[in-house]
C-alpha cells in the first residue's frame, strides 16, 4: 500500500502528483462508496458492543434479508492483532455477495452520559456552528475544563421543546472503539475495497422507534425507559411530543438503577410533566420485573407500557442483537403516525442527530484523499488529455488528406493572367456598385406629395367638426460637419377652424402618443417608411394652438354649414415637425457620384 502524504506538507505539483497517484492506484474515482455513508451502502454488518458481549448481524439492502455475520468479542476493542483477520473476512463476506464496498455500523450501547454546554452559548442560531465545534474542540463548549478530546468523543443532540432550560445537551462516548475502526479502514483501502464504519450511539436510535410503538394521538406527555446492561437512559417529552431532557441512570454493577423511581419522578415533577404515558422499551436485554413496580409506584399502572417488539415491524430482521440496526437502515421513511410529525422527531430523524458518528475518520487521514469532485476532475482532465491526443492525431491526417486532395484540383495550377483579369473586373463592379448605392440613396422616397395627403386626411377626416383653411409642407436639409451623410427636417403646417367636437382631437393629436399613431396609420396604408416613429434616429414634435374664432355666430347645430366660417367657434394653428438625424436610414448621402 503506497504511504500517502498529507497535501499540507507538500507544494502544489507533488500534491497534483500524488492525486494522480490515487486516481490510479485506488478505485475513488469509479466506485463512489468511498464518500458515501455506511448507512446508505447495499451491503452493511451491524455491530451491537453493550459491555459484555459483541452482536453482529449482515444486511443486504437488495434483498432486505438479515443474516448472522462473523463473530468478535469485546477483546477486538483492545488487542489490534485481531482485527486484520476479522477484516478481511468481512470483505471476503461482502465480496461473496458481489457487493463493491461494505459499511459498518457499530451501535454503541455500554455508556450513555450527558454535559451540559456553557450558559453563555445558549442560543438556538448558534446549533449548527455549536455541532461542529463540539467535535473539534468539545472544551470551547462544555461547561467542564477537565475534558479530553482524545479518551471521549460528544456529540451534540438539540431540546427543541418549548420551555426547555437549555437548548441542547452533549453526548459523550469513550474512544476505545476507535482504533478498531480505524483499523478495518485502513484494512479496506489496502485491499482497495471500501470499507465505510460509523459508530452511532444506541439509544439514540432506539429512541427514533417510538412514534412507531406510539401510533394514537400525543394528549400527554410521555417517558421513554430504555434499560442497557450498564446504564437506564431517560427521555422525558411534553404533551407535544417533544424532547425536554435526557438523563442517564448507571447500574453500577446491579441489574437495575436502584434510584430510577426517585429520578422518574423529581425529574417529571421538575419539567411539569403531568400524568405522562410511560414507555418501557426493550432493548434486547432481558427487562427486571422490579423496574415496572418501581414505575408503578409513581405513576398510574394504566400509564406504562411495556414494549414487546414481537407487535413492530422490528421484530424479524434483528432478532437477538436489538432492535437498533433494524430502526437505523429504515431512517429514510417515517412512519405515519402522530408523533413522528413532532418537531423533535423531524429534526432527530432528517437533521441526522440520532446517527451522529462519535468515531468518525480524522480529519488529517480524511484530507489527504482528494474529494468526490477532485477524483472527478482528475478523471476529466486524464480523458481530455487521451481525447486532445487523438483529435491531433486525426487533425494531422485530416489535413494531409485536404493537402492531397487540394494537389489534385485544377485550381492548384493557378494563372496569374486570370487573376489580374478577374481583379480588375470586380473593381469595376465595386465602383458600379457604389454609383448605384450613391443615387438609390438620393431617389430614395422622402416625401411624396399624395403620402402627405393622406396624413392630411388621416389627421382630420371628413365630417369631424375640422374645415382646414391653409396646408404648407417644407422640407430642408440639417447638415452637420465632418458628417458623410445629412439628416433633414419635414414640416407640415396647418390652420383652420374647430368645432367643440373636434377639440378632443386636437388634444391628442398634440401628444407624442397620438401623432404616432397617426404617422404609423399613414405609413401602414402607404407603405411610406419616412412615417415610421419607432426608430431612435427620429423624433416627431407638435405644437397646436387654439383661439376663439372672432366672427362666430352661434346657430343650432342642424343648422350650421361645414364652409360656413362663422359656425365655428374655435380657430387653431397645428405645426407638425419631424426630424431625421444623419445616422437614419433615409439621411442624404453628401459625398459625390463615384
Amino acid at each position: 500500500m503506497v504511504a500517502y502524504q498529507h497535501p499540507a506538507g507538500l507544494n502544489p505539483l507533488q500534491r497534483f502528483r500524488q492525486a494522480g497517484s490515487v486516481l490510479r492506484g485506488t478505485s475513488r474515482a469509479d466506485n463512489a462508496a468511498w464518500y458515501r455513508n455506511a448507512l446508505e451502502l447495499d451491503f452493511q454488518l451491524h455491530l451491537r458492543a453493550d459491555g459484555n458481549r459483541v452482536d453482529s448481524r449482515l444486511f443486504d439492502r437488495r434483498s432486505g434479508q438479515w443474516t448472522p455475520g462473523p463473530q468478535l468479542s469485546e477483546a477486538h476493542a483492545t488487542d489490534l492483532t485481531l482485527i486484520p483477520a476479522f477484516a478481511a473476512e468481512i470483505i471476503r463476506v461482502a465480496q461473496n455477495a458481489k457487493a463493491d464496498s461494505i459499511g459498518v455500523i457499530l451501535h454503541l450501547a455500554d455508556e450513555f452520559a450527558t454535559s451540559e454546554l456553557k450558559p453563555e452559548l445558549d442560543n438556538p442560531g448558534a446549533l449548527a456552528e455549536l455541532r461542529i465545534g463540539i467535535e473539534s474542540d468539545p472544551k470551547s463548549i462544555l461547561d467542564d475544563s477537565s475534558v479530553s478530546a482524545t479518551e471521549s468523543s460528544w456529540r451534540l443532540i438539540p431540546y427543541p421543546a418549548a420551555g426547555s432550560e437549555a437548548i441542547a445537551t452533549t453526548v459523550c462516548l469513550s474512544r476505545s472503539w476507535g482504533a478498531f475502526l480505524e483499523e478495518l479502514r485502513k484494512a479496506g483501502e489496502e485491499k482497495n475495497f471500501p470499507v465505510i464504519t460509523r459508530a452511532v450511539s444506541a439509544p439514540l436510535v432506539c429512541l427514533l422507534a417510538l412514534p412507531e410503538l406510539k401510533r394514537d394521538e400525543v394528549t400527554r406527555p410521555l417517558i421513554a425507559v430504555l434499560p442497557y446492561s450498564r446504564f437506564t437512559l431517560l427521555a422525558f417529552f411534553n404533551e407535544h411530543g417533544d424532547l425536554r431532557l435526557l438523563r442517564t441512570l448507571q447500574h453500577r454493577g446491579q441489574r437495575r438503577p436502584t434510584n430510577l423511581r426517585h429520578a422518574a419522578s423529581t425529574t417529571a415533577a421538575a419539567l411539569e410533566l403531568a400524568d405522562p404515558e410511560v414507555f418501557l422499551i426493550s432493548t434486547g436485554e432481558i427487562t427486571d420485573p422490579q423496574m415496572v413496580a418501581d414505575l408503578q409506584l409513581v405513576f398510574p399502572a394504566a400509564s406504562i407500557r411495556e414494549i414487546d417488539w414481537t407487535n413492530t415491524p422490528y421484530v424479524t430482521a434483528s432478532a437477538g442483537i436489538g432492535p437498533e440496526p433494524q430502526i437505523s437502515i429504515g431512517l429514510a421513511t417515517a412512519p405515519e403516525t402522530p408523533l413522528a410529525s413532532s418537531h423533535t422527531f423531524g429534526v432527530l430523524r432528517s437533521d441526522g442527530w440520532a446517527v451522529q458518528d462519535f468515531l468518525p475518520v480524522s480529519r488529517e487521514v480524511a484530507e489527504i484523499y482528494p474529494t468526490r469532485s477532485e477524483m472527478k476532475l482528475l478523471r476529466a482532465g486524464r480523458y481530455a488529455r487521451l481525447g486532445f491526443a487523438a483529435l491531433a492525431v486525426l487533425a494531422l491526417v485530416f489535413s494531409g488528406l485536404q493537402m492531397v486532395d487540394l494537389v489534385r484540383k485544377p485550381e492548384w495550377g493557378f494563372n496569374s493572367d486570370g487573376a489580374n483579369a478577374q481583379k480588375q473586373r470586380l473593381t469595376f463592379l465595386s465602383s458600379e456598385r457604389g454609383r448605384v448605392d450613391h443615387w438609390d440613396n438620393l431617389l430614395e422616397d422622402r416625401s411624396k406629395a399624395w403620402a402627405t395627403m393622406e396624413l392630411l386626411s388621416t389627421m382630420f377626416p371628413e365630417k369631424s367638426g375640422f374645415m382646414v383653411k391653409a396646408f404648407t409642407h417644407y422640407v430642408r436639409p440639417e447638415s452637420t460637419p465632418g458628417q458623410a451623410k445629412a439628416g433633414f427636417i419635414r414640416e407640415w403646417k396647418m390652420s383652420g377652424l374647430a368645432r367643440e367636437e373636434a377639440l378632443e382631437q386636437l388634444a391628442l393629436l398634440n401628444t407624442r402618443d397620438g401623432i404616432s399613431a397617426v404617422f404609423k396609420q399613414v405609413a401602414d396604408e402607404t407603405g411610406s417608411a419616412s412615417f415610421r416613429t419607432d426608430l431612435p434616429s427620429r423624433s416627431v414634435v407638435v405644437n397646436v394652438r387654439t383661439l376663439e374664432n372672432g366672427s362666430y355666430r352661434p346657430s343650432p347645430s342642424e343648422e350650421a354649414s361645414a364652409l360656413d366660417d362663422t359656425t365655428y367657434p374655435f380657430s387653431f394653428d397645428l405645426t407638425v415637425t419631424q426630424r431625421f438625424e444623419s445616422s437614419d436610414q433615409l439621411a442624404v448621402t453628401l459625398a459625390k457620384a463615384p
